[in-house]
């Protein structure tokens, strides 16, 4: 590799970095764990961090702890701070919410065999959700969407094929993957932006016009990439890849695309629906009480987006403040936003960890998987 590039990968890296530290100072110096308390009487402000021990109260002020009876500990107007919040949640409705989050792992896992299929890649859906939810195990340790979606292709292609099937195409699964995501993107960004004019009308802001043009670009990008007179690249240094993207043209261009690209959006439209609603979910069964409801959509929305870009290992920092300040604009507080972002994290880790129990597993139920064939 030469100097310039390993040059440029550093810089690279060293601004995913930064983004991601100076996205996490944001979060913690916006966040308090304990409660945040002042005296409304008081001219200035008086706000300091406060623990409860019953009717009582702890102030922690820099000269050390004052305890502060109960009649005086009522008079102090509170900010919940983080691990206030979280003991109030609802275990059932957790509950239920993980089980409708598993639901969307389903839905999201059909959505790529409807991709994959009509390409002659031939997977069951149990093999299909096995490969995405390996993947999102992977994914909690590498940056971003993308460590998890380069997971998923490795997986198809090393996966064990009967004696005279050749195994998937490469570009076939790459495009896939790159299809699925895209899809995904626009379906997640319309719908926010849907949301986002139901409850806010024409008032809804630049933001929702702008997630409202990502499935209008999307759609676009689909025609000409059918469109017959696109011949991949003709600029002589780039036509080593056309090996690559023949194919991709080809995938794209089937008779059966179509149909399956709208049946696999209807899929997503599902998917979007089940993380919107879990993220709902969760701001109710926190006792939250957004004030402006468009911005919980559109908020949510952006912060899925900015998860998926390669800076930190699980989206650490992005989407935390992505979070925090999107669910600000919908009037929750600090506290209840973070709260939200680490409950649907912990989903994502419990569904991670039944990833990585399955990949542990692989080796001793491999040979009765039907292997994928290719029939283009």
């Amino acid at each position: 590799m030469s100097a310039p590039k390993r040059n440029w990968r550093g810089a690279g890296r060293a601004l995913s970095w930064m983004v991601a530290l100076c996205a996490l100072g944001f979060v913690a110096w916006v966040i308090p764990i304990r409660d945040r308390c002042w005296d409304p009487r008081a001219p200035g402000s008086t706000r300091v961090a406060v623990s409860r021990e019953g009717p009582s109260c702890v102030l922690h002020v820099r000269t050390g702890s004052v305890h502060v009876p109960a009649a005086e500990c009522a008079r102090l107007d509170c900010e919940p701070g983080l691990a206030t919040v979280l003991v109030h949640v609802r275990p059932s409705l957790l509950a239920a919410l993980l089980a409708v989050y598993a639901v969307g792992s389903l839905a999201w896992a059909a959505r790529w065999r409807a991709l994959l299929g009509f390409a002659g890649v031939d997977l069951s859906l149990s093999q299909v959700w096995r490969v995405s939810i390996e993947a999102q195990a992977g994914g909690v340790l590498l940056p971003g969407g993308i460590g998890g979606d380069a997971l998923r292709i490795a997986s198809v292609l090393a996966r064990p094929v009967h004696p005279g099937q050749p195994r998937a195409p490469p570009s076939i699964v790459v495009a896939s993957v790159l299809l699925d995501r895209a899809l995904g993107l626009a379906v997640i960004a319309g719908l926010a932006a849907l949301l986002g004019f139901a409850f806010g009308g024409l008032g809804a802001g630049p933001l929702a016009v702008l997630l409202a043009v990502i499935p209008i670009a999307f759609l676009v990008s689909l025609a000409l990439l059918r469109r017959p007179g696109s011949r991949g690249f003709r600029w002589p240094p780039a036509k080593r890849l056309d090996r690559w993207i023949a194919p991709v043209l080809a995938y794209m261009r089937d008779s059966r695309a179509p149909r399956a690209i709208a049946f696999a959006g209807l899929l997503s439209l599902g998917v979007a629906a089940i993380q919107f609603g879990v993220i709902r979910g969760f701001v109710f069964a926190l006792g939250g009480a957004p004030t402006q409801e468009k911005w919980v959509y559109v908020g949510t929305a952006m912060a899925l987006i900015v998860s998926a870009l390669p800076v930190l290992p699980g989206g650490w920092g992005t989407g935390d403040a992505a979070y925090v300040f999107f669910f600000g604009l919908a009037g929750l507080r600090p506290g209840l936003a973070l709260a939200v972002c680490l409950l649907y994290r912990l989903f994502w880790y419990i569904s991670a960890a039944v990833g990585a129990v399955l990949q542990f597993t692989r080796s001793g139920t491999l040979p009765s998987e039907t292997a994928p064939t290719n029939t283009t």
